[in-house]
């Protein structure tokens, strides 16, 4: 189900603005509705992110609403790409089917159970309990959570934090998004580059056959795992199983800027 976007947003600040009690069912209902079924609109409306534009994120977005098994987004730090791909997809993700086993990765495993806390915030929030009712599952800890209404029984939880360096031994999951793998720390010399791409090889190995991969990060070196993915996806049989989309960072013009106000 698509929406025009143009005509959405007006309906959204409407409804929005509703005292809860006076709200209709089926405008909530609506509601739910469409932002299960439009990323951009759950992003800027379920979970407040009003910097979110279509000219500098609409790329992005559609990157993420596509049917794509392998998805890498490369934009410079400060354009939201992790608070949308850490934080935005998977709990979208999760709205969409509640049984989703989701694996947050990157290189420090601190980072991933940052997103987690951001995310519990999300859903501790009035406004998201307002639109979208209790999230809260029995596990609810600081490297995993499990969201209800969850009705197949897994022994994952809903999302787990990971890190380079850290083994999931006997998880298996439908979702693994790679934020930052690469920094300055572990991208100048190739051993340390090479430490990365095994980290990504070992995942693919816990990915459902049918499951997606999703990369984030900025360029740091040629051998960092983005240019593995970029130049030498073809011999890797695993990774060019699924259908290959690509958003990629645009240059920046003389003219303006890619974000205006966070670059």
């Amino acid at each position: 189900m698509k929406f025009e976007r143009a005509k959405l947003n007006p309906w959204l600040k409407g409804v929005e603005a509703l005292p809860r009690e006076e709200s209709e069912p089926r405008a909530q209902a609506g509601l739910r509705e469409i932002l299960k079924n439009d990323f951009f609109s759950y992003a800027r409306f379920a979970l407040g992110y009003h910097d979110l534009n279509w000219p500098t994120h609409g790329e992005t977005i559609r990157l993420y609403e596509s049917l794509a098994t392998r998805k890498i987004d490369v934009l410079p730090r400060g354009t939201f790409k992790s608070s949308l791909g850490c934080v935005a997809y998977p709990m979208w993700r999760l709205e969409r089917d509640p049984d989703l086993t989701i694996l947050l990765d990157s290189e420090i495993f601190n980072n991933s159970k940052n997103f987690i806390r951001e995310i519990k915030a999300h859903y501790n929030s009035d406004k998201y309990r307002s639109v979208f009712g209790l999230r809260i599952g029995e596990k609810w800890g600081e490297s995993e959570i499990t969201v209800a209404p969850r009705v197949r029984n897994r022994k994952e939880a809903s999302i787990t934090a990971g890190g380079i360096g850290t083994v999931k031994i006997g998880q298996h999951y439908d979702l693994i998004v790679g934020d930052d793998y690469n920094s300055p720390a572990n991208s100048d010399t190739p051993e340390k580059c090479q430490k990365v791409i095994d980290h990504v090889r070992y995942n693919l190995n816990i990915l459902n056959p049918s499951g997606e991969y999703v990369f984030i990060g900025t360029r740091y070196a040629e051998r960092d795992v983005l240019g593995f993915l970029l130049k030498d996806i073809l011999g890797e049989s695993k990774l060019a199983e699924g259908k290959m989309e690509l958003s990629l960072t645009r240059e920046l013009k003389n003219d303006g800027l890619l974000f205006e106000g966070a670059l």
